[in-house]
């Protein structure tokens, strides 16, 4: 879940490259590394956004200097150069034998939850913020830019709309990098998705794999305990959101993966493809379009953008 890393070191148990020297565990397989020691204290971020926000979900994560560039202006095709790719598109998808969905931040910022990268985006405002604030080094304030509540959103068109894809069997994988639970929330089958980045409301037993889904935010990162016990076998149930340096769990990217390399066509929706390796997932398949308001890494190498 990072920006291609400059320097790091890899995890012997996955894939993972730690850029975060500070960091002697992966906290995915919590396999030990050596690492430098701290040149300096880590600083503390204000948490003073309501918890269960894009803002609180901001704060509780750890401080990361690479998170892509932000900010870049959002375009809309005119009217007519719009109707044209839509032809194309529906052109693409019913010929293709086999279609898989990226989805990002942008699916969800028509149910009220700001995205991140966007011209009003969380990591946008808070660079903005961090710029103003360089001279007396404080971290900025998200509370004014977090949106509304994970617990109260609902889905949006876009969500209802992968359904009707799914259950009219015209799509056959669908991975996200939003932790919102809203793809849960619309019905989309659990064994046709792929959550890369986890899942504020979701926990599993970190001894035999069951899993649950709250109507409340847990609250945690990183994988930490949650204080809850397994209804199947009363181990500990642990939070599934990533932290920047988590790897992504082979359980949601294992299933992933192989959906999108064995596709004909790939859609990306409302994701700025600046987080490897959920970034580079669309070229696994034959063919990948672009659904997103500002340009991305990948737009030259798409069939449609």
């Amino acid at each position: 879940m990072a920006e291609v890393p400059a320097v790091g070191w890899p995890c012997s148990s996955c894939t993972f490259v730690n850029t975060d020297l500070r960091r002697r565990t992966c906290a995915a397989c919590r396999t030990r590394r050596a690492a430098p020691p701290p040149t300096k204290p880590r600083t503390k971020r204000k948490a003073e956004a309501p918890a269960n926000t894009c803002g609180g979900y901001a704060a509780r994560l750890s401080d990361y200097k690479h998170k892509g560039v932000t900010g870049l202006p959002e375009t809309e095709d005119a009217p007519a150069v719009l109707e044209a790719k839509l032809a194309q598109l529906i052109d693409m998808v019913r010929a293709a034998e086999r279609v898989v969905v990226l989805t990002g931040a942008g699916v969800s910022t028509s149910a009220g939850l700001p995205d991140f990268r966007g011209p009003k985006g969380i990591w946008t405002l808070e660079d903005e913020a961090k710029k103003k604030k360089r001279k007396k080094a404080r971290p900025p304030d998200l509370a004014s830019i977090s949106g509304a509540s994970f617990e109260t959103v609902r889905p949006t068109f876009t969500h209802d709309a992968l359904v009707a894809l799914e259950r009219a069997g015209s799509l056959d994988f669908l991975a996200t990098q939003n932790v919102d639970g809203l793809h849960r929330r619309s019905g989309f089958p659990r064994n046709k998705l792929g959550v890369l980045h986890g899942c504020v409301f979701t926990e599993k037993c970190e001894t035999c794999g069951t899993e649950a889904f709250h109507d409340v935010d847990l609250g945690g990162v990183s994988f930490q305990p949650t204080g809850n016990a397994c209804g199947t076998c009363g181990g500990v149930m642990r939070d599934t959101v990533l932290d920047w340096d988590d790897g992504l769990p082979p359980a949601e990217w294992g299933p992933a993966e192989r959906a999108f390399g064995a596709a004909d066509v790939c859609l990306a929706l409302g994701t700025s493809l600046r987080i490897i390796p959920a970034a580079d997932m669309p070229a696994l398949a034959d063919r990948f379009v672009i659904v997103n308001l500002q340009d991305t890494p990948h737009d030259g190498a798409a069939a449609l953008a």
